[in-house]
């Protein structure tokens, strides 16, 4: 039998823990109301307190709920500040905790949010499976409060498929079923406006109002009145919440309206409601409004202010622009922390273990095929020969490249055919994963000749067509169909030479399997990003994935790929820099 004090005890504790669950629901119902009424830094500072405070203390099962709200909220503060890609990353995340942990309304919200977030990137195509997802999930589990919500999404992809915005190649991929109309538009945003007024989402009310006021003005012509009405509704609630840019463009699109049907006066009246909030606007949007100023002012013949509106808003612009840029690269220090070392490999132990290796496969390679077709090695004479004759033009000596760079391409072919015949004729995994490592890696090789073939410079390649395919090409030799791994590619390089072009595709290929083979062991989901750009006058390529990360300076964690990534950085007289806090990045200097 348990003891008075005993008793006591397990009452007490109880309580505490009633207690502190009550306070941490309460936090997040807090951040909820300041992302409602656009409070957006102090929403930000709570909900990152709240979730390093979850990580930290409440990691079990029991909490995983407010684990995934909270990445949730923190994924749809950070869209709300234009922080799209950092946005998708923390979304991602809230989905996949959702998912282990049969979260279905959440992950419903997560899927709504990505699909969102997908929408204003002009990626209508994921755009479209995340909602449909979301859409399964509030079918199944009767989650109809989310309903309002995933109408309005649909509406608006019908409304870009009406007014042309996706495009036909988003159109075979998972849209290739989807048959936008007006009609449907209108019927998906009535059905937004029954389902939020029925459960009282008073946001989801008013996009959705705001939706109609759209669709009756771009795509029922004449309607200017139906259209006003819906964008005034809206108007009480985005200045109760605080969403003076809302207010303010709804203003806007009221006073497009009514100068498109020539009314000048009318839609100057709507343009001076918008001007009242000028100054309590985003720098994103202010320019809207003395830009729409100069042209009612120009359509009532009044040029001295037509023009000093116009000045006024290509100022907003370019403020605008240069803040884009300050905040892009404010985003990429918080998100990578700041804490990249710098350092220079220069090891020749490395570089030689990376020659003798790749020497090693050549030769293996050229002997099988020696043995296979002695015809080859007379026309690898000939050719020698031919390159003495072709230096006396250019035209020969584009000819002769040609033929050299089909003849390697075809040998590094026999290669890669002999290594897969290898491959299925052995059991053992180690085998298996050296075999394809040396495809890749080979195919790298092919890959940028094949480039150099189609070329118009043939000392150059197309670098944005080259790393594409090759990252894809590698990915795709060690995808798993239950694991749902995001590629991102992005190259402001156009061309290198092929000097540089052989050293950089070989450590794109160790870096994208290095990924692919370690980096997901622990989760479904995950992103790689890779970006090479102009630092300077030197290049810079950034590779990063959100997996499990490692140390790339750190000597106990050394193995071939790593060992032949450095030896290749060596080669291209390259500096790096590398963090493993969140995931693995590695920065290349070259």
């Amino acid at each position: 039998m348990f003891t008075k004090p005993f008793l006591f005890f397990l009452l007490i504790s109880g309580h505490f823990a009633m207690a502190q669950d009550f306070a941490l629901n309460k936090e997040l119902k807090e951040i909820d109301s300041l992302v409602e009424y656009n409070q957006l830094d102090k929403a930000e500072k709570k909900a990152v307190d709240l979730y390093q405070l979850l990580n930290k203390k409440y990691r079990g099962k029991k909490y995983a709920e407010l684990r995934a709200k909270a990445r949730l909220q923190q994924g749809i503060i950070s869209d709300n500040q234009f922080n799209h890609n950092k946005a998708l990353s923390l979304l991602l995340e809230g989905l996949d905790i959702a998912e282990k942990n049969k979260l279905y309304w959440i992950a419903c919200r997560a899927n709504i949010r990505i699909a969102f977030n997908y929408e204003k990137a002009n990626n209508y195509d994921l755009a479209y499976q995340y909602l449909n997802a979301a859409s399964v999930l509030c079918k199944e589990h009767e989650l109809n409060d989310l309903y309002s919500a995933i109408f309005i999404r649909y509406a608006l992809l019908h409304r870009f498929a009406v007014e042309g915005t996706i495009n036909a190649d988003q159109l075979q991929g998972s849209l290739k079923d989807f048959k936008g109309s007006l009609d449907s538009a209108v019927y998906y945003t009535e059905k937004a406006i029954q389902y939020a007024r029925k459960y009282n989402n008073e946001y989801d009310l008013n996009e959705a109002y705001v939706t109609m006021g759209i669709l009756y003005m771009k795509n029922r012509k004449n309607r200017v009145a139906e259209a006003t009405g819906y964008y005034l509704k809206t108007i009480p609630y985005w200045q109760k919440t605080t969403h003076y840019d809302y207010v303010a463009v709804i203003n806007i699109n009221i006073a497009n309206n009514y100068l498109d049907e020539g009314d000048a006066e009318k839609a100057l009246r709507y343009n001076d409601s918008a001007y009242v909030y000028y100054n309590k606007m985003s720098v994103y949007y202010q320019y809207a409004v003395p830009q729409q100023r100069s042209k009612i002012f120009a359509a009532l013949g009044k040029m001295d202010s037509a023009y000093h509106y116009l000045q006024v808003a290509y100022n907003d612009e370019s403020e605008k622009n240069d803040l884009h840029e300050i905040t892009v690269t404010r985003q990429l220090e918080e998100q990578y922390q700041n804490k990249k070392k710098e350092a220079t490999i220069k090891s020749k132990n490395q570089q030689m273990l990376f020659i003798i290796s790749l020497l090693g496969v050549i030769a293996f390679g050229s002997v099988m095929l020696y043995r296979k077709n002695r015809e080859i090695n007379r026309q690898n004479k000939t050719i020698k020969k031919t390159v003495t004759d072709l230096s006396k033009t250019l035209e020969q000596k584009q000819v002769l490249l040609s033929e050299l760079q089909h003849r390697v391409k075809n040998n590094l072919q026999h290669v890669i055919s002999i290594l897969e015949i290898q491959k299925e004729s052995v059991d053992f995994n180690n085998i298996d994963e050296l075999l394809r490592s040396n495809q890749n890696r080979i195919h790298s090789m092919a890959l940028l000749h094949k480039k150099l073939n189609v070329a118009d410079n043939v000392n150059e390649v197309d670098l944005k067509r080259y790393i594409t395919e090759l990252a894809e090409l590698v990915k795709e030799s060690y995808d798993n169909h239950k694991k749902k791994i995001n590629l991102n590619i992005k190259c402001d390089v156009e061309s290198i030479s092929i000097e540089k072009a052989l050293p950089l595709g070989l450590i794109i290929t160790e870096l994208v399997s290095n990924s692919m083979k370690h980096a997901f062991k622990k989760r479904n989901i995950g992103i790689i990003n890779i970006e090479i750009t102009k630092n300077g006058t030197l290049n810079k390529l950034y590779y990063a994935d959100n997996g499990d990360g490692f140390d790339f300076n750190k000597t106990s964690e050394k193995g071939l790929g790593q060992e032949i990534v450095k030896g290749l950085i060596d080669q291209l007289d390259g500096t790096t820099e590398a963090d493993n806090k969140n995931g693995f990045e590695l920065i290349i200097y070259f």
